[in-house]
């Protein structure tokens, strides 16, 4: 749990210096993102798997459209690529490609109490697939974001 906690304000700091927008953590998958500005037509999504070995590194890297402008529901959808370069440094050269598979994202960001804006309640369907296409599982991410930003006059 220490741990889980030392990588997430890790990356909070990261993203506060990189100059991110927006963070989200998914705890029933255990991944963490950092986001440019969600409430633009383009943004693009990182994401950082929470629950794994050093050897499994895995991050995704997703261009996201939002498909609306409404204030209180961002709907969007997105595809990506899912990478480890760790893999690199694999023994067997059949597997040092730092290329694991791709997804498709679908998702809404949403934010439910009115006095909090920043605050999200993200969902999202997110079919992903293996590089070889001949793995693949149906994901479906539920998380917390918060969005940065100064204050609106």
């Amino acid at each position: 749990m220490h741990r889980k906690l030392l990588f997430i304000l890790a990356f909070v700091f990261i993203a506060e210096v990189s100059q991110a927008q927006a963070f989200t953590y998914y705890p029933f998958n255990s991944v963490f993102s950092i986001a440019t500005n969600p409430s633009k037509a383009v943004w693009a999504d990182f994401r950082f798997q929470m629950n794994s070995y050093f050897s499994s590194l895995s991050t995704e890297v997703s261009p996201m459209f939002n498909l609306n402008k409404s204030e209180r529901a961002k709907f969007y959808i997105g595809a990506g690529v899912k990478a480890n370069f760790l893999n690199a440094l694999n023994p067997d050269a059949s597997k040092q490609s730092p290329l694991e598979g791709y997804c498709l994202n679908a998702g809404v960001r949403t934010s439910p109490v009115q006095k909090l804006p920043r605050l999200q309640v993200v969902f999202e369907l997110s079919p992903y697939a293996n590089k070889d296409f001949d793995l693949g599982v149906f994901r479906a991410n539920l998380g917390l974001g918060y969005v940065l930003g100064k204050k609106k006059q």
